[in-house]
């Protein structure tokens, strides 16, 4: 068997998860699932452990934030980094060297007993730092900071974070006591425009998580405003410009005209006789829409059953006419129809999460509990307010020289925001710091994004 291909595809791999976990330059590295991204995020931090991109004696195990994206993601990457540097504290000399080598890409022979025993040392050095290495989620991070500038960041120095159970039967009942108080049509409302079971607490949810899109709730008038139609417009009024009365007719007309033997003239028979033309709705309406505006070009406004030329030489000039002057009066109506329906779901929305929002807030407060939004919403403020930013990145950058970012394709913008706004400060006021190489590395695949 010719084992040459599979193991130069090995040693192709391997070099370059070695080149990739080299900490001497910052880096983005995107690559498939099982591919080892993990094992280069750990083999990094064990070689910046070693010894500094610039060559110095390693970096100090505080000055490394490597962001995780789930805390079963950080306790595993934690577990398999101590058990590295748990291995080196006992190997004998030859072993270490071997392990080291192969680490860090270089000869075995090139240890001195002097980088032999800091080796056997960083397992105790981590187990020492005060707060542990600092792999941990983005939320976990943000906790820590808002702790240490809690008055800075406005929220209780005491605060408690709730986790998804929590926060889900904190939602229930705030869901349930709307429904029974003064505002229980705003549930009504937007009730009827879900279709899941559950959509109601999905919705709340949803809106929770989008805080920020609801600092200002929008009233009727600013919403038809957006959505591009009059404040006037009604159902009514928008029914009206279809329909002139004759309608049933017309489609009784037409309907003799199909042939009940063909599938798809009986399926559009079907639908004609279906549409309630005395009492007619949105819903309806786009129902016709699907009736009318089925074709393009010279049969534009024919459904596919009045698309033959002999079918509409039977029909006659007046009905073909008729017909297609309905189908112009629906599709000139169709983007009111579309915006009504818009701006209708908009004012629900909007409804819904002024009624919701501040009891939610209100919830929290009493409590002093901050969710994962919150945590991350009240960093990045804290982080990016003018008055303070400068300040809080001061004292907070200081401990900070390298930063690995896991799982990329899963970092929101928010959460972006708070690791462009570290990685700036390195080159930038008094965070450039010429004496010490500080750097960034981010992995991840965009197909495993969810």
């Amino acid at each position: 068997m010719n084992r040459s291909a599979p193991d130069a595809a090995l040693k192709e791999a391997t070099s370059a998860q070695a080149r990739a976990a080299d900490p001497a330059s910052s880096a983005y590295a995107t690559a498939n699932a099982g591919s080892g991204k993990t094992k280069v995020l750990i083999d990094r931090v064990a070689r910046l452990l070693l010894r500094r991109p610039d060559g110095r004696p390693g970096a100090a195990p505080d000055s490394i934030l490597c962001i995780t994206y789930t805390r079963a993601a950080a306790s595993e990457m934690l577990s398999r980094l101590f058990k590295t540097l748990g291995d080196w504290a006992v190997m004998e000399d030859e072993p270490l060297r071997e392990a080291l080598s192969k680490l860090e890409g270089t000869k075995p022979e090139s240890y001195k007993q002097e980088q032999l025993k800091a080796a056997r040392a960083l397992f105790a050095r981590a187990l020492e730092t005060p707060g542990g290495l600092r792999i941990e989620t983005i939320h976990a991070f943000c906790a820590r900071v808002l702790r240490r500038f809690p008055l800075e960041a406005g929220v209780s120095p005491g605060f408690t974070e709730i986790d998804d159970r929590v926060q889900t039967r904190l939602i229930a009942d705030l869901l349930d006591q709307l429904a029974d108080g003064p505002d229980a049509d705003v549930i009504d409302t937007v009730a009827q425009l879900l279709s899941d079971d559950d959509g109601l607490r999905k919705l709340a949810r949803a809106v929770v998580g989008s805080i920020d899109d609801f600092a200002q709730i929008w009233d009727w008038a600013a919403i038809c405003d957006w959505a591009g139609i009059d404040p006037a417009l009604s159902e009514q009024r928008l029914i009206g410009m279809i329909l002139d009365g004759g309608e049933a007719d017309l489609a009784g007309a037409l309907i003799g005209h199909l042939d009940p033997d063909n599938a798809m003239h009986g399926k559009l028979a079907e639908r004609l006789r279906a549409m309630p033309w005395d009492a007619m709705t949105l819903a309806a309406m786009a129902e016709l829409e699907a009736v009318c505006l089925t074709l393009s070009g010279k049969n534009q406004g024919m459904p596919k059953g009045f698309a033959n030329a002999d079918v509409r030489a039977a029909m006659g000039p007046d009905l073909v006419a008729a017909y297609g002057a309905l189908a112009e009066r629906v599709a000139l109506a169709r983007p009111l129809r579309l915006g009504l329906l818009t701006a209708r779901r908009t004012y629900a929305l909007h409804r819904f999460a002024g009624a919701f929002l501040p009891r939610y807030g209100t919830a929290k407060a009493l409590r002093g509990w901050l969710d994962f939004d919150d945590l991350i919403r009240a960093t990045r403020r804290l982080l990016t307010t003018e008055n303070m930013a400068q300040w809080v990145l001061f004292r907070l950058d200081g401990g900070i020289d390298h930063i690995l970012v896991d799982e990329a394709q899963d970092t929101s913008p928010a959460q972006w925001d708070i690791v462009k706004t570290l990685a700036a400060e390195f080159a930038a006021g008094e965070g450039a710091r010429p004496d010490t190489a500080r750097t960034i590395f981010v992995v991840g695949d965009k197909k495993q994004s969810i």
